[in-house]
């Protein structure tokens, strides 16, 4: 019985952004971003084929992968293994699994009120967009659309996600690599949503080369300028 995935019906999640398309006035904070450890897996674009996701998250399974947490499928009748190594190196991400992958409320309320932040998170555990200036609401923009896990939400950042980009605007180490991995191994764990579709096809191409497909690609939101702000 096939399953029924369900698919971001905004397009946004897990979208790449090409920052030469950017208005001239985000011309430094996009080449922040394009220099940044995530600047890669932020920008770079793959045809991803719908095929190829609904096949690998409808066989995936979790299982041990040269002893260590793994996540296994196939695609067109070929195996696809992913670990938090492969993800790191995949999408270039220049982190390793000894950094922290959280941080306390304190110190991320802290850090952003450093950045101007006019909200407080502790009740919805979220840094809203809207209480930030323009070029860090830029960046909460391109980390919950390219990088986060979530489908919809995309006006705020968990605090996971908060962490993360408190951790790279302050050139902190932090285990990026680990913390999209676990995403994936938690929705491999009866998956019923597409999670991750440019990132699962950068893998599934990775390690097969021009896999059949039926044709049919999967296209993205096109966001507006307004939406950056």
């Amino acid at each position: 019985m096939v399953k029924v995935l369900e698919w971001d019906k905004t397009l946004k999640h897990n979208q790449s952004i090409n920052l030469d398309l950017l208005p001239t006035d985000f011309e430094d904070v996009s080449r922040w971003v394009r220099d940044s450890r995530i600047g890669y897996a932020v920008e770079t674009f793959v045809p991803v084929y719908p095929l190829h996701i609904q096949e690998f998250w409808e066989n995936v399974k979790l299982e041990s992968i040269n002893n260590k947490p793994g996540i296994s499928s196939t695609v067109r009748n070929k195996k696809v293994e992913v670990t938090e190594e492969r993800v790191r190196r995949v999408l270039k991400l220049k982190d390793n699994g000894d950094e922290p992958q959280s941080m306390s409320q304190d110190d991320i309320l802290d850090g952003f009120k450093g950045m101007g932040y006019a909200g407080d998170f502790r009740n919805k555990k979220e840094i809203k967009r809207g209480g930030l200036t323009r070029d860090w609401r830029f960046i909460v923009y391109v980390i919950s659309t390219s990088l986060a896990h979530r489908k919809g939400g995309f006006d705020g950042l968990n605090l996971e996600w908060s962490a993360a980009m408190l951790s790279l605007c302050t050139n902190q180490k932090f285990n990026l690599s680990g913390l999209i991995f676990n995403y994936m191994r938690e929705n491999a764990n009866g998956a019923t949503w597409a999670m991750y579709p440019r990132f699962i096809q950068m893998l599934i191409n990775d390690q097969h080369k021009d896999l059949p497909n039926d044709g049919k690609t999967y296209k993205f939101h096109v966001p507006t300028s307004r939406q950056y702000t």
